[in-house]
């Protein structure tokens, strides 16, 4: 039973299992030369599964016995060097090709041995036989000597009522399958080189607990192994049965390192990408899986990957009918359940991986009677006819090449790959199956399902919500949107009257279609290639983005719009949607340049849609030969990985033979980024200038890059405010994400602060029970705000424009990606309500387009200094915009003769992006529930205007509007019940709880830092109370005083009466000499310092980045070098190995 427990553990982990990592020790690949230098102070570890055990399940020891080994090299007590010695892959059950060699087969048959050996040092057990056979022998028949063999056993009185670890040596619970012979050594199977090794000694060893429980054991041995009287044994010990012991920390951090070490063989991967391309219209571009060769330098999430358009399948036959009947399908149900599957999913491919055997492959595939059922259910259920289904099989060629267990692997990979996939009822093949698709990045909900038995109801409702990747890329077929397209345009045509605007209209609903239902893939999907693109439409440039806020994206345009001065035709290209391999292509366009605009995002991170290029980018086999590039990056220098994205890109380009137009650009978001994008962009020109020998346009006039296409619209094709399709306010239908908000009622609102407080801080309740969203604490909320109704107004008065007047902007450009600035078409009260950013400080560029619109010259004067990027134009726009916080609304109040044309200004001003909330509140205590604590933004400007927060001034609102119409029922806790919706939509967050329970947190967060950490206490306080074995929970948190914004007081007090939590409170100001956090870590450096280094204690800080989280990882080194007794050096090495363990982790912002 504890055996199922740990593998439900695995099942249902959550999503921060799988840990990113960079191992800072490059382990070496022992070889026969590579390793013979180290023998003398190398100790081997060997080891063997029983006989008959399955592939899979070999491959599962071997992470066991990685953990082991890396254990060892980290042992305080030692600095040796274990290196484990891969036991030659023998006689399988599973492996029933019997006419193959299948004993004594290598790891690099089936792993790529360089990639284990990033972990931990690996050898080969051939390569570990020649190292030690003497050179004046045959090493056909010289033999080397084990020092010790144990064969390990359970406890023949079972586990007990506890779970202990222990070790003890003990008679044999079976005949031994090592005999001694007269010369005192034992023989054995020894993988079938029974001639070439023996041992000295051999015990039966009883063993319970995990794997590491043999680490002293281990240790204790290094002493008689060392005895140099012994200089004819092999410095080794080899434990038989090592299946015995189980895994350690189960799906934590090293278990995931271990695991994602073990890559497949190259002609393994080869063969399965030749099938997916060839059968399945798969490839690792478009399906968004690219994998770098370096694990160690991989960041993959959850929901990253998107598949290909196909099913895969693991069906378990052989055994399991006998083993477990009721969990395996007859073939005519697992049929069913494919067309059950394939009409939910919108797909139409299948592959199946099977043990069956051939005539029961046959059945399944070819048999008349079985293909027409499996036709009658793919009519009936997928109302699709040409669905296909594949299996992998290699001719004899190949077969006898890779062998089964490589025919097992392309099948894992092929599968692993797939958008959807289905396996078999306690299998490790299928096991196997969603680890891979965990490195992958799949949403878990796409990979931990499996195919029912004929007495269980596979019919249940599929959960669409949680495979957003499924709408939110290009899975529905492309006859189905042409038949929307087409239904469309008839309808616009039978109900418009003609007009010379109607072509026009009738194209801007069209494309509108097409670019704001979702459908978003790559550029293989998408109008053929952005090359193709290029060349047909003349242009010689193409502008990349990286973009998560948006400032790439304006960036990337801006340069676009500025290219047509030089007489340069230029692409906006996001790159998600482009196939990126195609960028060698540029070189046949004759004066080609590409442009990167790269912000760097979280961690050192790139970008949601520059992910895909950027591991694509890192791998090898790359060839960018003579590509005319340059790269400006995104940034903020408050953070440890300051545009490391950029600084990545630019180098790795110039690695792969490109030329570099123009030095690295570096904008740092902390100072003045805009600035940093002007300056760079004047010396990108002037170099681009001299290149290609262009002259400047001096035509100042304004180049619009969309035209107005006014009315008449119908009503029904208005956009009123939805971010993506039409009308999905109206009826909302998951998946939910970005491009498709849920309106989330606001149930409860309330002040957090006391009544006395000058300041505002709200605790909002967002209702999700009508969906099945999930959230995991550390997760954030996104929500979509709208501008404060008083600011559109004023825009209409100022400008005196009738604000309901519906109008739509479409690019001039027919061939750009981009077709709309917004959703269009809709009402100007619609875009400045809730499409365009109205309280942000315009930048340079918007200023220098508006200027010619100013009638009077002392305005325009201003405008057009501030809009050039001459000294004194950079102190005025720091001076009247940036200081005096002056946004768009404030400029037209000052300026009463600018009068902009308001479509013009509309495509100026930049999209209204959703503001990010640290979700405060655990899934676990509020399922149905997303908690939001939120300090509401309301301050005035040196010009003594009123400045608001975008979306906390939304908040306001609701609870000031429902305050008003009568909460007095609530006065006892101060909560408003409220009907309100909200947009908004989950971003999952490497902001996570440790995986093991038991593991201590030390919690920083002062302000609205605490928002996270108190979802944490009440996720940890909830498993307490199931019984779980909690660690530490301490909290340091800092308030200005005690009786003005202490935030969550009562409940806090409440965990500590549970014993759940251990609180630190620095309150700054209720005393002369202010205290902050900072300090309290100072006063409990010893008991902080024994937290981390001791009992493995995980950091979490949240807050402001630009001084606390600095200050914070100031005083976490300090006390490195204080209690640690470590110089400067070091500490900083330490607790940066602890940020790249997962042990230190930031939710900050500045």
């Amino acid at each position: 039973m504890l055996f199922f427990a740990f593998l439900l553990l695995f099942i249902f982990q959550p999503a921060y299992s799988l840990i990113d990592d960079d191992d800072n020790n490059n382990h070496q690949q022992c070889t026969k030369d590579s390793c013979a230098s180290i023998t003398s102070s190398t100790y081997y570890v060997l080891y063997d599964v029983n006989h008959g055990e399955g592939f899979n399940l070999r491959r599962d020891v071997y992470i066991r016995m990685a953990n082991l080994i890396h254990t060892l090299r980290e042992h305080k007590s030692t600095d040796s060097n274990w290196v484990l010695v891969l036991p030659p892959w023998g006689p399988l059950y599973h492996w029933f090709s019997h006419n193959l060699p299948r004993t004594q087969l290598e790891w690099s048959h089936f792993f790529d041995i360089k990639s284990l050996s990033r972990f931990i040092p690996v050898i080969e057990f051939e390569d570990f036989l020649q190292l030690f056979t003497s050179s004046s022998s045959s090493s056909s028949t010289s033999q080397i000597t084990i020092p010790y063999v144990y064969t390990l056993q359970h406890f023949s009185e079972g586990w007990g009522e506890h779970f202990e670890e222990k070790l003890e040596i003990r008679k044999c619970n079976e005949e031994p399958m090592y005999e001694k012979r007269n010369d005192n050594y034992y023989y054995g199977w020894f993988f079938g080189y029974n001639d070439r090794v023996r041992a000295r000694q051999f015990q039966c060893l009883s063993a319970q607990g995990f794997v590491t429980v043999l680490v002293d054991f281990l240790i204790q041995n290094i002493t008689w192994l060392d005895d140099r009287n012994k200089k004819q044994f092999v410095k080794s010990i080899m434990f038989d049965r090592a299946e015995t012991l189980l895994h350690v920390d189960y799906g934590g951090y090293n278990y995931w390192r271990a695991r994602r070490s073990m890559r497949y063989a190259k002609q393994l991967v080869d063969l399965g990408n030749r099938f997916r391309a060839d059968y399945l219209n798969s490839t690792d571009l478009i399906d968004r899986t690219v994998l770098i060769d370096d694990w160690t330098k991989m960041k993959r999430h959850h929901s990253q990957a998107m598949g290909g358009p196909y099913i895969g399948i693991h069906l378990r036959r052989r055994d399991y009918i006998k083993a477990r009947p009721g969990y395996v399908p007859s073939l005519e149900h697992a049929a069913r359940q494919v067309c059950h599957h394939l009409n939910r999913l919108n797909l139409s491919l299948t592959f199946i991986a099977t043990d069956a055997d051939e005539n029961e492959i046959d059945t399944l595939l070819d048999d008349e009677n079985e293909i027409d059922t499996l036709r009658q259910h793919a009519h009936q259920l997928c109302e699709i006819s040409s669905n296909q289904i594949y299996t992998y099989r290699p001719n004899e060629k190949i077969l006898e090449k890779i062998l089964d267990g490589g025919k097992a692997i392309v099948d894992q990979w092929i599968c692993a790959h797939a958008r959807y996939f289905i396996g078999s009822y306690e299998s490790t093949f299928s096991f196997r199956i969603q680890e891979d698709r965990e490195i992958l990045g799949f949403e878990q909900d796409s990979t931990f399902n499996r195919l029912c038995g004929d007495h269980e109801d596979f019919s249940f409702s599929l959960n669409m919500e949680l495979l957003s990747f499924q709408f939110t890329t290009f899975d529905i077929t492309i006859s189905i949107v042409l038949l929307i397209i087409a239904l469309i345009a008839v309808y616009w045509f039978q109900r418009e009257p003609s007009s010379s605007k109607s072509d026009d209209i009738k194209q801007t609903i069209r494309n509108f279609r097409i670019d704001n239902v979702g459908v978003k893939g790559t550029g293989a999907s998408q109008e053929g290639s952005f090359v193709d693109r290029m060349i047909h439409s003349n242009k010689k440039m193409v502008v990349f983005y990286g973009s998560q806020t948006g400032t790439a994206e304006d960036f990337a345009q801006r340069i676009a719009k500025q290219a047509k001065r030089y007489g340069i035709s230029a692409a906006v290209c996001d790159p998600e949607e482009c196939d990126m391999e195609e960028l060698k292509r540029l070189i046949a366009i004759d004066k080609h340049l590409a442009l990167f605009c790269l912000a760097t995002y979280g961690e050192g991170d790139p970008t949601d849609n520059a992910q895909e290029f950027y591991e694509w980018l890192r791998g090898d086999e790359r060839d960018l030969t003579d590509l005319h590039y340059a790269v400006f990056g995104l940034g903020n220098k408050t953070y440890e990985h300051y545009n490391a994205v950029g600084k990545l890109v630019d180098k790795r380009i110039a690695e792969l033979g490109g030329v570099r137009v123009c030095e690295l650009g570096l904008g740092d978001d902390d100072g003045n980024v805009e600035d940093d994008f002007m300056a760079w962009t004047t010396i990108f020109w002037q170099n681009v200038c001299h290149k290609y020998e262009l002259v400047i346009n001096t035509d100042g006039a304004s180049m619009r890059q969309y035209k107005l296409v006014p009315g008449p619209f119908s009503v029904d094709s208005v956009f009123t405010g939805e971010i993506g399709r039409l009308k999905s306010y109206e009826k909302q239908k998951p998946p939910y994400d970005a491009r498709n908000p849920y309106l989330a009622p606001v149930t409860k609102s309330r002040e957090l602060f006391q009544k006395d407080c000058l300041r505002s801080c709200l605790h909002l309740e967002l209702d999700i029970s009508a969906t099945n969203i999930k959230y995991e604490v550390g997760y954030h909320v996104a929500v979509f705000p709208s501008n404060d109704v008083t600011l559109v107004n004023r825009v209409g008065e100022l400008l005196d424009v009738n604000l309901d007047e519906i109008i739509a902007l479409v690019n001039v450009d027919e061939d750009a990606q981009k077709k709309f600035p917004f959703p269009c078409p809709c009402s100007y009260r619609t875009a400045l309500t809730y499409y365009l950013d109205l309280t942000s400080m315009p930048n340079t560029q918007i200023l220098k387009e508006i200027a010619q619109y100013a009638t009077d010259e002392n305005d325009k004067t201003l405008l057009t200094l501030m809009g050039s990027y001459s000294e004194d134009g950079k102190i005025k726009y720091k001076e009247w915009i940036l200081d005096s916080c002056r946004s768009i609304v404030a400029i037209l109040e000052d300026l009463s003769s600018l009068k902009p044309p308001l479509d013009h200004l509309c495509e100026l001003l930049p999209r209204l992006h959703p503001r990010y909330y640290s979700i405060s509140s655990s899934a676990k205590v509020h399922p149905t529930s997303i908690h939001i604590t939120a300090v509401i933004v309301h301050f005035e400007t040196p010009t003594k205007r009123v400045a608001k927060g975008v979306a906390t001034n939304c908040f306001k609102e609701l609870y000031m509007r429902h305050q008003a119409i009568g909460c007095a029922q609530h006065k006892e806790d101060d909560t408003c019940h409220l009907p309100n919706r909200l947009p908004i939509f989950i971003r999952k967050s490497s902001f996570r709880l440790p995986f093991r329970f038991q593991t201590p947190i030390i919690m920083i967060g002062p302000g609205t830092g605490l928002a996270p950490f108190r979802g944490f206490i009440q996720e940890r306080h909830f498993f307490k109370t199931q019984g779980k074995p909690v660690g530490e929970t301490i909290l340091y948190y800092g308030c200005r005083n005690r009786a003005e914004d202490y935030l969550y007081e009562e409940e806090l007090n409440y965990f500590i009466k549970e014993n759940a939590l251990e609180l630190h409170v620095a309150f700054s100001r209720d005393q002369e000499e202010k205290i902050y956090v900072t300090h309290l870590l100072k006063d409990h450096g010893a008991k902080l310092w024994k937290l981390i280094k001791e009992d493995n204690a995980s950091i979490y800080v949240c807050g402001d980045a630009k001084n606390m989280a600095r200050d914070v990882h100031s005083i976490l080194i300090d006390i490195a070098q204080t209690y640690g007794n470590m110089t400067l050096e070091r500490a900083t090495a330490f607790i940066k190995d602890l940020t790249q363990k997962d042990r230190y982790s930031q939710d900050v912002w500045s």
